[in-house]
């Protein structure tokens, strides 16, 4: 005779790559919303592991080295770092079968990558999972690229401080700036590559519509939008018909050029996969 009984979902083991403003906020939502979920280890460069330690606690792992990460035997490896990052360890991390979630999609503006990194979870079973990261509507944007897409035009705005560091810097005065002011227009893979750290929804949004060629990137910086927040805008015109977006949201607050809801949606997707058993 048996008895049947409720099966228990294991919990979810995830390591991640890179301990920053991304990185701190995925330990304080899953420390608050508590899902069955484990961060297992954390990746970092070397020289910063004992700082790493003292914040994340003795239950989690620092490690500098890959191999060393990978030991961990998590099931998911969360990218939270750079494009660097995705270049270096990305490929490996797929072919062992393991899934891995890249939040530095500007890396992808290279198809060679994609295409490589796409074949090896291909060859290993492994999923590639991109987050929809500090925007809305990508949902509609992936049910819209079923029939024709015509024009879809993503828009980045941030202050003008958040575009320090970049080339705008050079090509204009950002402290002077008074009015919203477009810094760059362009390509997707254009974007990711000279705003690294600003502009990896341009390549994302450009995966998951029409693609590198055919999608049209603006980055502005707007002194008008209110402290602490940036701002996105998705235009989408297809057979099925037109979609418009806009975003506001708060940035991180000591990274005013990444969106709080960067690492939400990251912790959110995490929590769907524990939801669905999908992994």
């Amino acid at each position: 005779m048996a008895v049947a009984g409720k099966k228990k979902k294991k919990r979810l083991r995830i390591a991640l790559i890179g301990h920053g403003a991304i990185g701190q906020m995925l330990f304080d939502v899953f420390k608050e919303k508590k899902p069955p979920i484990d961060i297992v280890g954390v990746l970092v460069r070397p020289g910063r592991a004992r700082d790493v330690q003292k914040k994340v606690g003795r239950k989690v792992a620092v490690v500098e080295t890959l191999p060393a990460l990978l030991k961990l035997k998590p099931d998911v490896v969360v990218e939270a770092a750079s494009q660097q990052a995705v270049r270096d360890w990305g490929e490996t991390i797929l072919k062992k079968g393991i899934d891995l979630m890249v939040i530095a999609t500007g890396a992808y503006g290279d198809p060679k990558l994609w295409k490589k990194h796409v074949a090896a979870a291909a060859r290993s079973g492994a999923r590639l999972r991109l987050p929809s990261g500090a925007i809305a509507g990508l949902d509609g944007l992936l049910a819209m690229r079923l029939g024709t897409l015509e024009r879809v035009k993503y828009t980045s705005i941030k202050p003008p401080h958040a575009w320090s560091g970049t080339p705008a810097e050079t090509d204009f005065d950002l402290p002077s700036i008074r009015t919203p002011t477009v810094i760059f227009r362009g390509t997707p893979a254009d974007a990711g590559r000279l705003y690294p750290k600003n502009a990896n929804l341009a390549v994302t949004v450009a995966l998951c519509g029409a693609g590198l060629d055919r999608t049209e990137i603006e980055l502005v910086a707007d002194p008008t939008l209110p402290p602490g927040t940036n701002a996105s805008r998705l235009e989408v015109v297809a057979d099925s018909g037109e979609l418009k977006l806009e975003r506001q949201g708060r940035s991180m607050p000591d990274n005013p050029k990444t969106g709080v809801l960067t690492a939400l949606t990251m912790a959110d997707d995490l929590m769907k996969m524990v939801r669905a058993s999908d992994w």
